[in-house]
């Protein structure tokens, strides 16, 4: 089967990164092939790394460009032909995949198509940014299937564990006897290591140390996934937005507060103390107001809808919720109107910014800040077009990406089904 010609760049680039890694991939095959003494003892680990690299590589191929033959798999990974036959035929075997309708002939047998068997296979996603948790049951297509909320009121670790916990059971009674549940995913306002699962500070709860994972995996027979919402946002443009074959982009939020997240060789950077990405508390003036965090003149403190509201009711105290000033905006109210603006043009400054310091191939903007008031995008694309600091830094790709009340809930399931397609 003809590999597709008119394949975007995006689709282009993550190609050549495959083949790259593949490249690689056996070059460490190769080295560690016959080696004697102490060096022969890893052989086993190295070939159980080739294994479960190749079964990944397969895996996020036969999503990113379903219907596909095991001949363009072939093609595309540089594995061979039996390899590939083997790797689906374990996928099919487990239910992940499946042999749907026959190809186009190039004059031989016509080639058997594979699909991911999206519909019976599940991730579950809540969203526990606020106390109004939103919870989906996903499929690995990124669907919702089924959606519910809760609302939890919690002053200890205990209250807060148990309130996901039960929203948790909700999400898995509906999908009793459907299909097959993968993972579930949790999305988290705060600093979260997401290697051991423990929430360790959710400003908006006042709590500290939660050991998320460890608890829900020992009430659960699933794995669990734990992140902070920014990042779990970036993770779902990784796998079905728009930094599906991208290897270096920047996510960056903008409503109630501001936070961002890098993606670099498809992979979510944490940082040291988990920290990346905080483009939030980047200072931008030392004498402006106090953010949440303490300091003074915080990107979020100055632009963050929290910080426009704080602005407004000095001026209008009837206006005294987040409701009561997207509905001015909405209406046109030019007070409003100008202030979300003024917050663009604090973005835009953050935006630059981080261009500046991480040089990422694409900016992805999200959040209701850029739904409600689309012109901001056009204010950072403009800015970043006109100051950034050389030609090619001017022409970063920065795009909006689509928002919705369910966003939060899909991108912590999302955490889930990455642990399925996420090459080593």
């Amino acid at each position: 089967m003809k590999v597709h010609k008119n394949r975007s760049a995006d689709e282009r680039f993550f190609d050549e990164t495959v083949k790259s890694l593949t490249k690689y991939a056996k070059i460490v095959k190769r080295q560690t092939k016959g080696v004697e003494g102490d060096m022969a003892k890893e052989t086993p680990r190295n070939s159980k790394w080739m294994r479960s690299y190749n079964r990944a590589l397969v895996l996020r191929l036969i999503r990113m460009h379903q219907p596909i033959s095991r001949v363009e798999l072939a093609q595309r990974t540089n594995l061979t032909k039996p390899t590939v036959s083997n790797i689906v035929s374990e996928l099919i075997a487990e239910q992940l995949v499946t042999e749907r309708e026959l190809g186009i002939s190039n004059g031989g047998r016509k080639p058997i198509m594979l699909e991911l068997v999206a519909t019976e296979q599940y991730v579950i996603g809540i969203d526990a940014t606020s106390h109004q948790f939103i919870g989906v049951v996903a499929d690995l297509s990124g669907n919702t299937i089924h959606e519910s909320e809760a609302v939890g009121r919690f002053e200890t670790n205990e209250e807060l564990v148990e309130a996901i916990g039960r929203l948790c059971e909700t999400l898995i009674a509906q999908t009793e006897g459907r299909g097959t549940i993968h993972g579930i995913g949790i999305s988290v306002h705060g600093m979260v290591n997401p290697e051991t699962g423990v929430i360790l500070f959710a400003p908006r709860f006042h709590l500290h140390d939660v050991e998320l994972k460890v608890q829900l995996e020992a009430r659960f027979d699933y794995p669990v996934f734990i992140e902070n919402d920014v990042r779990a946002l970036a993770s779902f443009e990784l796998l079905f937005g728009e930094g599906v074959g991208v290897e270096q982009f920047f996510y960056l939020y903008a409503g109630e507060g501001i936070g961002g997240a890098y993606v670099l060789d498809g992979q979510l950077v944490d940082g040291q103390h988990h920290i990346t990405g905080e483009v939030g508390h980047m200072r931008l003036d030392l004498d402006g107001p106090i953010c949440s965090c303490g300091n003074r003149g915080c990107l979020e403190a100055l632009a963050g809808e929290k910080a426009l509201l704080r602005d407004y009711a000095v001026v209008d105290p009837q206006v005294s919720t987040l409701a009561d000033l997207r509905k001015r905006l909405n209406e046109g109210d030019e007070q409003a109107v100008r202030a979300y603006e003024r917050a663009g043009e604090y973005i835009g400054i953050g935006v630059l910014n981080t261009i500046h310091l991480l040089n990422p191939r694409r900016i992805l903007l999200g959040g209701p800040m850029f739904e409600l008031a689309p012109t901001i995008v056009d204010q950072i694309k403009e800015r970043v077009e006109h100051t950034a600091l050389t030609a090619a830094s001017r022409e970063t790709d920065v795009k909006m990406v689509p928002w919705g009340e369910k966003q939060g809930a899909l991108s912590a399931a999302a955490l889930a089904t990455n642990s399925l397609f996420q090459t080593i």
